[in-house]
Parts: structure tokens; C-alpha cells; sequence
């Protein structure tokens, strides 16, 4: 089981399900409310504190991006219409106004993109920086696409090549900057209410590809057998760093730092007219794998076993220290 979700478990397990919620525990990116005229409420909130803390984000324009980000790649996750957005922003003494404008510009940047409005929120002081945003947004008609869905012979997608976000964590965290990774992920909101349309399952992958499929394949009690190399999911830019610093590429998709891509399952039976649909919004989603009876469990490509859980929940066994995390998957032996 991955362990972030045993420690959810026990920080939410006093608190009861809203009988008009239709999503379970952990089975939504967003939570979903069925509301009386028959449409669905969906919302969710995110913050972004580890990240500044960490020294991950720092130019305060992506700081602002990221805020919006966050919380409207979980709607698009569910296939959902955003109402808006509500922002906390807690400010320490002393930030220079400079530094805020440029942090509500990275904001406002990224909800013209995708034309959403921040329709509120909550300001205040506090001894550090700390911003995060909740979404709020409407789902017309059925149906309904959940974490939990997939069924065997299910075909796994990527709505875009995976391991960015991981690539340009490593650069920012080990080498003092990102600049040669490109980041500015954006929600995926078009695509995800196709993915509705047509799926049967979807996550995001803010926390990283292995993290996201290991929920995928928890969920629904499932396996996946991989049909791309690392060539072929992994972008150029991070095949490029992993040859450059010596890094297995397999690395930069064990998390927990995610490229806000989604992972989603489409039946066979409509993958055609899925695939039409794409095409009609010049979108060209990756196939990577088939959904499996034999599992939760991975397999490359050759057929070898992927050590899967292993690697998602290696983060949280380092507790949070990005030197620890690589010695961990240093000592993961990999056939992928």
C-alpha cells in the first residue's frame, strides 16, 4: 500500500462521507457533490508550502502560477468546468511589494490561460510565506470519471510525456537552479473532460508518474504492463540531464515532484472515437500500457517486474530529505 495513503487514512478517519458525496475516500483528485438539480459540484484546495520552503520554487511569478495550478489540474482531473478560484495567501513582514506583484501576476497569468477568475480568498500575516488556492467547479452531466474505474484490458494514456517536473526539481535542489528544464505546467482542462467523456479512470500526476499510477492500480486492484521505453515517456530536456549527470532515467518518474500531467484509462471498445475526439483539439495523448487482472503490479515493456510501490513510497521513507530519497532509489534494482 502506499504509505501517504496509510497516513491520510489515519488524519481523516474521524470525519464521516457526506451522504450526497459520490466519490469514497482517496477515489477523486477532487471531491464530488451530487447536487438536486442533478449536476455535480466538484472542489478541491492546495497549497504550496513545501515547495517555498524548500527552495523548489523561489522566482515568485511560478510561485503564483504554481497556486493556480495545483488546484485546477484536481478539476481537471474529473473532467470538471472551473467556477473559480479562492486564494489564502499568507504573507511574512517585510515581503517587498515588488515580490507580491510579481507572485498575484503568476496567478493571474495562469487563470487568463485557461480563463478562470479568482473570486476571492483569505490574506492575511504570518511568519512565512505560504499561498495555496481552492477550486471550485461544476460537472454538467454524466458521467462521472473517478481514480477508481479501470478494468482489465483498459488502455493506460498520458495526456503528455512524463518526468519534467521531477527533472527540474533535481536541477533546482542539486544544482542551484532550473534553467535548463522548461516549467510551467499547465491544468489540463480541455483534455480532462474528454477523458470523461470517453475514460473509465484519471489522476493527475502532481506528486510524479510512479506515485500516480500506484493509486491507480491500488484503487482499482489492478496491474499494468507497460508497452513504452523511457525514451518514449520521458521529454528530451530530462533524457538529456540523466545522460549529463549520470542519473537513471527511470528516476525523474518516481516523484514527488510531478509534471500536473494526467493518467488515465480509455476501454478499448472506444478508444477510436477517443482518439478521433483528440485529434480534433490537436491533442495527441502517449498510449503507455494495458490494465491488468494481475495485480496492483508493474511490468516493463520486456515483461520484468517494476518494483512499483517501492518507489512511490520511497519519498516518504526519507522523510522528506531529497539526498536520502536518491540514496533510496539508488539501492532499487530496476529493469525498465
Amino acid at each position: 500500500m502506499l504509505r501517504e495513503n496509510q497516513f491520510l487514512q489515519f488524519v481523516a478517519r474521524q470525519f464521516p462521507r457526506s451522504p450526497h458525496q459520490i466519490n469514497a475516500f482517496l477515489e477523486g483528485d477532487a471531491e464530488l457533490i451530487r447536487l438536486d438539480n442533478g449536476q455535480v459540484l466538484a472542489f478541491t484546495v492546495d497549497s504550496i508550502v513545501e515547495e517555498i520552503d524548500s527552495g523548489l520554487y523561489a522566482d515568485p511569478y511560478l510561485i503564483g502560477w504554481m497556486t493556480a495550478v495545483a488546484s485546477l489540474s484536481d478539476l481537471a482531473a474529473v473532467g470538471a468546468q472551473p467556477i473559480g478560484l479562492l486564494l489564502f495567501q499568507h504573507f511574512p513582514p517585510g515581503l517587498s511589494n515588488a515580490f507580491i506583484e510579481q507572485l498575484q501576476q503568476g496567478v493571474q497569468a495562469c487563470c487568463k490561460a485557461t480563463g478562470v477568475f479568482v473570486l476571492g480568498g483569505d490574506t492575511n500575516q504570518a511568519d512565512r510565506l505560504h499561498v495555496g488556492a481552492a477550486a471550485v467547479g461544476i460537472i454538467p452531466d454524466d458521467p462521472i470519471v473517478l481514480r477508481k474505474g479501470a478494468e482489465a484490458r483498459d488502455i493506460l494514456y498520458a495526456s503528455y510525456s512524463m518526468g519534467q517536473g521531477s527533472a527540474f526539481a533535481f536541477q533546482r535542489l542539486f544544482n542551484g537552479n532550473g534553467a535548463d528544464i522548461p516549467y510551467q505546467p499547465k491544468p489540463r482542462l480541455q483534455e480532462g473532460r474528454l477523458v470523461r467523456k470517453y475514460g473509465n479512470c484519471c489522476i493527475d500526476t502532481s506528486d510524479g508518474f510512479f506515485p500516480a499510477i500506484c493509486n491507480l492500480m491500488e484503487i482499482n486492484k489492478l496491474g499494468v504492463h507497460l508497452e513504452c521505453t523511457l525514451e518514449e515517456i520521458l521529454p528530451p530536456s530530462t533524457l538529456r540531464l540523466a545522460a549529463r549527470t549520470g542519473i537513471p532515467p527511470w528516476f525523474f518518474l518516481a516523484g514527488p515532484h510531478g509534471e500536473f500531467e494526467l493518467l488515465f484509462s480509455i476501454p478499448p471498445e472506444r478508444e477510436a472515437g477517443f482518439l478521433a475526439a483528440a485529434r480534433k483539439v490537436d491533442w495527441q495523448p502517449l498510449r503507455i500500457g494495458v490494465f491488468s487482472e494481475e495485480g496492483p503490479a508493474l511490468w516493463s515493456a520486456t515483461g520484468c517486474p517494476i518494483d512499483a510501490f517501492r518507489i512511490a513510497n520511497a519519498f516518504f521513507e526519507a522523510a522528506g530529505n531529497p539526498r536520502q530519497f536518491i540514496d533510496t532509489l539508488t539501492q532499487i534494482p530496476q529493469s525498465w
